[in-house]
């Protein structure tokens, strides 16, 4: 039974006080290149929406906006119909496009507020959810399995007794590695020993990264809590690796339906080449690996991991990373300062076009 709380539907709580958390998400190998940040602002001219007509936006391709920017604008641009942003906005799921819910954590630290939390689900009901971001990642939310569950488990109550229509999703991890995988593992079993039942789980959340795994080096580093030294050893070369990016998301979907929940959906909420072009990553090698990996998550599907209730694809959602970021700038889709679409940008909305229901 889920317990209730009672909700101030008359005020909005504060949203606390932000979990402090570094610039870099992901490390790249040194040097690391030059962004010009004054590039990438906002655009101050939007020009007139309209109206979003949801049968021209995708219902599975979405975008990361890590920057400020108009969603609406930009998903018109792109023919995309969902997005995430790392936070909490007060949204309706039924607004196009779809905005998924994230809750920021760091050790002893949940952001927003857990008053404010329960008055955006009680208030705008129907949302997804996401508990955390990479918590596998120090410089990202960066806690332990062990806390990752005990705060999963308050979190997941607390918004299904404001909303329980509301879908729980966990935290992306950067990338479904082995030692991640075991990551995981820790995470369902420190759940089920606190809590006597499995971790229910409405959305798996994945990233699709392809980083070395190495203690004080570049890349993802080593999940907060793990003893290990090393993982993957990955080199810069592997970043844009379709084959690694494919056996990561089949050695997530085998773990799921290992550990009970094939017929759970899968998000990738996070995936793309970071490194620069002088890294070997020029503009036609970003193209071509978003077109690449689109085309295998639209139709890859398998009988035994799949999710049935989607004809058996292996994701039923996917978000590229990102719509502007100035730290990563080689995957951009978007100029804000124009408010035109980059060449990646055109190449997205083309596939969904062309390819994409």
């Amino acid at each position: 039974m889920i317990p209730s709380i009672d909700i101030n539907i008359t005020k909005v709580p504060s949203m606390g006080i932000p979990c402090k958390t570094t610039t870099q998400e992901l490390l790249l190998p040194a040097p690391t290149p030059t962004t010009s940040v004054s590039s990438l602002q906002p655009t101050s001219v939007i020009p007139d929406l309209g109206v979003l007509d949801p049968k021209l936006l995708s219902k599975r391709a979405g975008f990361g906006m890590s920057t400020q920017a108009l969603p609406e604008f930009w998903a018109k641009q792109l023919h995309s119909g969902w997005f995430i942003s790392w936070d909490v906005l007060k949204r309706l799921p039924s607004t196009l496009p779809e905005h998924w819910q994230m809750v920021r954590l760091k050790p002893g630290c949940i952001y927003p507020s857990k008053e404010y939390i329960a008055w955006v689900a009680a208030q705008y009901p129907g949302n997804v959810w996401i508990i955390g971001n990479e918590p596998d990642v120090i410089w990202q939310d960066g806690v332990t399995p062990e806390e990752y569950a005990i705060v999963y488990h308050e979190i997941y109550y607390l918004i299904k007794s404001a909303d329980p229509t509301a879908k729980i999703a966990v935290a992306g991890l950067s990338q479904a590695t082995p030692l991640r995988i075991a990551y995981l593992d820790r995470v369902l079993t420190e759940y089920r020993r606190l809590f006597s039942i499995a971790m229910p789980v409405d959305w798996w959340t994945i990233h699709g990264f392809v980083l070395r795994e190495e203690r004080d080096s570049w890349g993802a580093g080593i999940p907060p809590g793990m003893t290990q030294d090393t993982g993957e050893l990955r080199e810069v070369s592997d970043n844009g690796s379709l084959e690694l990016f494919k056996k990561q998301i089949i050695d997530f979907r085998n773990w799921m339906a290992k550990n009970g929940y094939r017929d759970t959906p899968l998000a990738l909420t996070e995936f793309g080449i970071l490194m620069p072009p002088n890294y070997g990553y020029p503009e036609v090698v970003v193209t071509k690996y978003l077109q690449d990996t689109f085309s295998w998550l639209q139709d890859t599907k398998d009988e035994e991991i799949g999710y049935s209730h989607d004809e058996n694809h292996l994701v039923q959602q996917w978000a590229w990373f990102s719509l502007s970021d100035p730290l990563y700038p080689s995957p951009n889709l978007a100029n804000l300062a124009t408010g035109e679409l980059t060449p990646l940008g055109m190449a997205y909305r083309e596939y969904i076009l062309t390819h994409l229901p």
